[in-house]
């Protein structure tokens, strides 16, 4: 009988439903790095971690955890170990966010439940479960699989005309619209355009309070590309001054053929080969998402997020009507948004930063208009960076800043609706300060990383699996 091969093994687990795929992503700033960090942590200490809503855990089935090589030696590694150590030690730092695709495998060893019709079923069982980490920029990618190049630079004109963008962009706002499409492009100019507007696409992520549509997503986050031309082109808001038959007929060596050719290159070459062969292994989603964050930024951010979020309902709509996702073939079944960073908050305030998130992905499933998989909203703190305060009578917060000096600060309560008018301006006014990681984890002891509702988050992810 032949041996079989690493890939057939994992065929043959994922027939018989011990081994499936998780992918995580996240909006803009969101921690991804770290939720998967604490995510892997949880697991691997579950004897001494605080899981009590994960049911394996709580029923004693739990056995063992391993982490194992991946098969696909093209996916890099999630760097675990290093991303611990950082959480580590007497100066606590958060980990490096990642640049690229990543992945990792964990063996849950499970207790069977005892069966009548199955007395003499094995009393244990392996669970593989696959993390595959990558850019949500790469994510919101996706609706331009669709787009034509003339249409994106309309949509890109409707953005960029309005606020924060319009002030992101200064003067490269004029610069872009002054570019006549037909006009032969100079090299040179178009190189110097492409690179201011890639530091607005910067600015765009880390400027503020951070915004969560950003198109094209492989300027930020470029990973393995060979060929550094075809990130080389910008919208051309000038566009819609001309009919679909005026650009078509452009010279070839035109401001308009030329972006478009590498526009064209770029979903071809980039967007459509990831999803084809790394988002159609992904059985089930988690998205992160930091709606405290976007709900001190005001309403400007709050309906960024939206329309960030909506473009991802639709990276998991594959209704009949959905000829994109036909192309992939997709098997999700079960989409996650989780609220992250709640440590941020007082807990009384943790179930309305979930409600709060899970009207954002409402509007956001309405306004797709598709057949898909129900969401699930949770909300979590990956790593609690805080404890509560008693202030004068009032609940606050009080952590260790960057600068590691102590910060303690009251907030707004925080509403389980979108605000409205003046309902803003406390949130737009709080001044929310960046916190340093706990102190006393130990790397050498192996400690668990103390964190908010993660076992939930992984009891929806991972917990009907383990029977």
């Amino acid at each position: 009988m032949s041996k079989l091969t690493d890939d057939g093994l994992a065929s043959m687990d994922k027939l018989r439903d011990r081994r499936f795929c998780i992918g995580v992503t996240g909006l803009s700033q969101s921690g991804k790095s770290t939720f998967i960090t604490s995510l892997i942590n949880q697991l691997q200490q579950y004897k001494t971690s605080n899981l009590p809503g994960f049911s394996p855990v709580l029923t004693e089935r739990l056995l063992n955890v391993k982490v194992h090589p991946l098969e696909d030696a093209t996916l890099p590694s999630f760097p675990y170990d290093d991303a611990y150590k950082r959480l580590t030690g007497s100066d606590p730092q958060w980990p490096i966010p990642t640049k690229n695709i990543s992945g990792c495998l964990l063996e849950l060893r499970l207790a069977k439940r005892v069966s009548k019709l199955n007395p003499f079923g094995r009393d244990q069982f392996s669970l593989f479960l696959e993390i595959r980490d990558y850019p949500g920029e790469w994510l919101l990618d996706l609706p331009l699989l669709e787009t034509s190049f003339s249409r994106w630079c309309s949509q890109c004109n409707a953005q960029y005309t309005q606020s924060p963008r319009s002030e992101l962009l200064g003067d490269l706002l004029d610069d872009l619209q002054q570019i006549d499409p037909l006009a032969e492009a100079d090299e040179a100019y178009l190189d110097s355009l492409n690179g201011r507007f890639i530091e607005f696409l910067n600015n765009c992520k880390y400027k503020g309070k951070g915004l969560s549509l950003i198109q094209p997503g492989r300027f930020l986050i470029p990973g393995d590309v060979q060929d550094s031309s075809i990130l080389c082109f910008v919208p051309l808001l000038k566009g819609g001054n001309y009919t679909e038959g005026q650009l078509a007929a452009a010279s070839e060596s035109s401001y308009f053929k030329v972006c478009e050719r590498r526009y064209k290159r770029y979903i071809k070459e980039l967007v459509r080969p990831f999803y084809k062969k790394f988002f159609s292994r992904i059985d089930r989603q988690l998205v992160l998402v930091d709606v405290v964050n976007a709900l001190n930024g005001g309403p400007d951010y709050v309906d960024d997020m939206r329309h960030a979020l909506t473009n991802i309902t639709d990276s998991f709509a594959y209704g009949n009507q959905n000829r994109l996702f036909q192309l992939f073939n997709p098997k999700i079944d079960k989409v996650v948004f989780a609220a992250t960073k709640i440590d941020q908050v007082v807990s009384e305030d943790h179930e309305s930063v979930r409600q709060l998130l899970a009207v954002l992905v409402s509007q956001a499933y309405k306004n797709a208009q598709h057949e898909g998989v129900n969401p699930i909203c949770e909300a979590t703190a990956a790593v609690r960076s805080s404890k509560e305060i008693d202030h004068s009578g009032e609940r606050g917060i009080a952590g260790v800043g960057i600068d590691g000096s102590p910060i303690g600060y009251t907030h707004p309560t925080i509403p389980s609706r979108i605000p409205e008018g003046k309902e803003w301006q406390p949130f737009i006014d709080w001044k929310i300060p960046a916190l340093k990681p706990p102190k006393g984890l130990s790397y050498q002891n192996a400690d668990a990383i103390p964190h908010i509702r993660l076992d939930t988050v992984l009891n929806i992810l991972v917990g009907d699996k383990c029977v």
